[in-house]
């Protein structure tokens, strides 16, 4: 199926997640802006709609080379243990790593970059704070009687909004995690694997919005 400017954003990653890189480059919004029409928000960015969707039908979908995309088809309790162990595993070790990076490289930096360190730390910890949380609550409350009681993805989804928020300004205040001139490699390899979390977080995110949350076997037990 070709993608068409008339879809949905979801319906578009669904289609062929390969895309979600240049989604991501252009900033477009595919984990809590899903349910957007591929028009709307490409106009919204300034970008010529006809042309970026050519683009996207010409990549090569190398969606199968991508690890994550296999959620996208498994069967709701499946999918539920794949979004723990893939995810939240994943990225509470990397929200460890890049602890460790960043205090390293504000104690360093300190004198020349540490007005701006000092911003994107207190986020970040922020963001470590509520993810940690976050996870807890899925694993132990939310996901083991999705099916029981749907009740709880509203909440979930008011708290990948807030995480969201979050993410885009740490993708700011780190000016798209550009490293300035002056810097070490460990300084370079914050900003890295910070870019990787918080990537990862967008993929996340997309997969419980848009594919988990939206199944029929969930929805059914809410009338």
């Amino acid at each position: 199926m070709m993608i068409r400017k008339t879809m949905r954003i979801e319906e578009a990653m669904k289609e062929k997640p390969a895309i979600a890189c240049l989604l991501e480059k252009e900033g477009v919004d595919f984990c809590c802006g899903g349910h957007q029409i591929l028009e709307e928000a490409l106009g919204e960015k300034g970008i010529d709609v006809d042309s970026f969707i050519k683009k996207l039908n010409e990549m090569e979908d190398t969606s199968e080379d991508l690890d994550w995309t296999s959620g996208i088809h498994m069967e709701t309790e499946e999918l539920i243990d794949f979004i723990v162990q893939r995810f939240h595993r994943k990225e509470e070790e990397l929200l460890e790593e890049v602890d460790r990076y960043l205090r390293k490289i504000l104690k360093v930096h300190y004198l020349r970059h540490g007005e701006e360190l000092g911003e994107i730390y207190q986020t970040f910890l922020q963001l470590k704070g509520e993810l940690n949380l976050h996870f807890a609550k899925e694993e132990k409350e939310v996901f083991p009687h999705i099916k029981k009681d749907p009740k709880k993805i509203q909440e979930l989804e008011d708290e990948h909004e807030e995480a969201g928020k979050l993410l885009q300004q740490l993708e700011e205040l780190s000016q798209g995690f550009t490293t300035p001139d002056d810097v070490c490699a460990t300084y370079e390899l914050a900003y890295e694997k910070l870019h990787e979390l918080v990537d990862d977080i967008h993929l996340h995110i997309f997969l419980e919005n848009s594919v988990l949350f939206q199944r029929e076997d969930i929805h059914e037990k809410a009338y």
